[in-house]
């Protein structure tokens, strides 16, 4: 078992200790494996995750993509989300 699995597992432990079981992880298509090894699923609902952010986000372009700013993430939004 890998550094990151022992980590991962630890966090699901302390969560679920405190009765939290609506547990996500925001990942590339990547790195799905790794968290489907730490016993991670799919949604069944086919949920989109959003996150929440306090300061106030910023857009801009690279390229053909859209990046939007929120914090200190920089999250790509499809065509189909631009207002």
């Amino acid at each position: 078992m890998g550094i990151g699995t022992i980590i991962v597992k630890r966090i699901v432990r302390m969560l679920t200790s405190r009765d939290i079981y609506d547990i996500a992880a925001l990942c590339s298509r990547k790195e799905r494996f790794f968290f489907k090894a730490c016993g991670f699923r799919d949604d069944i609902l086919g949920s989109t995750m959003m996150m929440y952010s306090r300061t106030v986000s910023s857009t801009c372009f690279e390229g053909e993509r859209m990046v939007k700013q929120a914090g200190r993430k920089l999250l790509l939004v499809s065509h189909s989300n631009c207002s």
